[in-house]
């Protein structure tokens, strides 16, 4: 078991199933395995109600208040007006993680549950200078459904440091990634550029984010070039962070 495996997920998960209720049972199914994982899907199903203006309320409502759309893609779905209008509101939105799950194929089912788990796992490398805002960002990553290894609260006491370090950047470049906080005390920090320079050399993906006017040196210039960068103000809102979250999870689910 790796040390990602260890952390407790924090409660939260929510999804919208996009899915035709002629699919009920192999949908059942995903909402069963994904359940296991720690999310929380709902499928959408209003028996009761028979105004369709009343119904498309309830369902943008609801797709609204959930942090993850899964479109269930199938000959069913792909025919259901109601499906058709879920993915048209969601493609007018940019605050959702979306994943198409086929459900004819089970090794896409099992995949793609898989990697909506292991993808959302997050080493944050930051200089200690930094510790606020890095656990501002830690703090609304996990309410978004991350796993997030962050030093001060992710290393056991009486573990070696370093080992705990390095292992934890390896798990994170293999299955998630390694956020750099770019600021003014990280150009001045050697565990930060060593920490890069060991997720680059496991073949992980790089997260530089750029906190104020920061003027890269050589070395972080050379290291995030071939990466997006995404930048906050030097004393970001809660609604900024929110939104560069948003827009990390479309990079990282795509891998």
């Amino acid at each position: 078991m790796g040390f990602f495996d260890k952390l407790k997920k924090s409660k939260g998960g929510y999804i919208f199933l996009s899915h035709s209720h002629a699919d009920i049972e192999k949908v059942r199914e995903i909402r069963n395995c994904l359940e296991k994982d720690g999310f929380e899907p709902l499928c959408f199903y209003l028996k009761c109600l028979d105004d369709d203006s009343e119904i498309e309320d309830l369902i943008k409502r609801e797709i609204d208040a959930r942090e993850w759309f899964v479109f269930v893609n199938s000959d069913n779905s792909r025919k259901s007006k109601w499906v058709t209008l879920e993915r048209e509101y969601i493609t007018r939105t940019d605050s959702k993680k979306i994943i198409t799950i086929n459900i004819d194929d089970e090794n896409d089912v099992s995949n793609t549950i898989q990697k909506m788990v292991h993808n959302l796992r997050v080493f944050i490398s930051y200089s200690s200078k930094d510790e606020v805002i890095a656990r501002r960002i830690k703090d609304k990553l996990e309410a978004k459904d991350y796993l997030v290894f962050f030093a001060p609260d992710s290393i056991p006491v009486g573990s070696s440091y370093s080992s705990v370090i390095s292992n934890a950047i390896t798990e994170a470049s293999q299955e998630g990634c390694v956020m750099v906080l770019l600021t003014q005390a990280a150009m001045e920090s050697a565990w930060v550029l060593c920490e890069v320079e060991r997720a680059i050399a496991q073949g992980g993906t790089i997260v530089p984010v750029v906190v104020g006017n920061v003027k890269l040196t050589d070395e972080f210039e050379f290291y995030m070039c071939r990466n997006q960068i995404y930048a906050l103000s030097e004393t970001p809102t809660d609604e900024e962070i929110d939104q560069m979250i948003d827009r990390l999870g479309y990079s990282i689910l795509k891998k």
